[in-house]
């Protein structure tokens, strides 16, 4: 085979259009090989540089495709909450404390954006289930029967119901029904347990127990900070992921949990008294 006859081959082998391969075997014959060569490298390049471009054009669209979604997804998620009548929850103390601990934590624990953006939303409608709750148990203020627990343990399933039906809440309609599930597996509606859970509903899970901890309770004392924390270490591998726990000691550690400025020795502390009793 000839020079040009090979050059001519691996211009086909390459990618190059027939014209653009008979283009170069003329400049071969005339101009030589090595200048043909060089004409080849210029159009791959070029070709390659269309390609890189067009792809970031794609890209920029999908991009600003998923804004968009996202944006109208937040705005179907607060009028759903408007009709729902969260609006005042959504408002209120104790989840803007929910809202504010998660923030912090869906960053130390490096969630994905969509994550962290279904673990705010199912903050604030964790609870819509409740809805279908008799209110006789929930505005019950003395200790609940066996058969006020079956009741108030409807709710998850309730609230996963109410939100599966649309079709884009389906996720966070999956971490709503799982947010009273346990690590272990003894939680409620279903008992599943560890990775099974949904990441979101496990954080939220610890985050809702602290909080809930933390806050007056027409039925019992409000914990501190100190107390709430050391029965969440407590009950790290039980009822919470070991994993979501670390980060939030992690990031009480670092000084990005407001609500306990303890000095690190005093944090060690409280691990050690913790570790000592399991």
């Amino acid at each position: 085979m000839t020079k040009n006859g090979r050059l001519h081959r691996i211009l086909i082998l390459s990618g190059a259009s027939l014209a653009t391969a008979l283009a170069l075997s003329l400049i071969a014959m005339v101009a030589g090989k090595t200048t043909a060569i060089i004409v080849l490298v210029v159009i791959m390049w070029l070709s390659v540089w269309r390609i890189v471009g067009n792809n970031r054009k794609e890209a920029a669209s999908v991009k600003a495709q998923l804004e968009a979604s996202r944006a109208n997804t937040d705005a179907i998620f607060e009028r759903l909450c408007g009709a729902l009548g969260m609006r005042d929850t959504v408002r209120d103390r104790e989840l803007e404390r929910l809202s504010w601990l998660a923030s912090i934590l869906v960053r130390q624990m490096r969630v994905p954006t969509e994550q962290a953006a279904i673990v705010d939303q199912a903050a604030a409608l964790r609870d819509v289930g409740k809805r279908g709750v008799a209110e006789s148990v929930l505005l019950k203020e003395e200790d609940f029967t066996e058969q006020d627990w079956r009741e108030m343990k409807r709710h998850p399933e309730i609230g996963y119901r109410m939100l599966s039906e649309v079709s884009f809440f389906r996720e966070l309609a999956e971490v709503v029904r799982c947010h009273h599930e346990r690590y272990d597996g003894q939680g409620y509606p279903r008992g599943v347990s560890g990775e099974k859970i949904p990441i979101a509903a496990r954080i939220l899970s610890v985050l809702d127990a602290y909080v809930a901890m933390t806050s007056e309770r027409p039925y019992r004392k409000t914990r501190t900070h100190e107390d709430a924390m050391q029965e969440i270490l407590r009950q790290a591998g039980t009822q919470f992921d070991p994993v979501v726990v670390r980060a939030l000691a992690e990031a009480e550690r670092r000084g990005l949990f407001g609500e306990g400025r303890e000095n690190v020795s005093a944090i060690e502390e409280r691990e050690a008294r913790v570790a000592s009793e399991v």
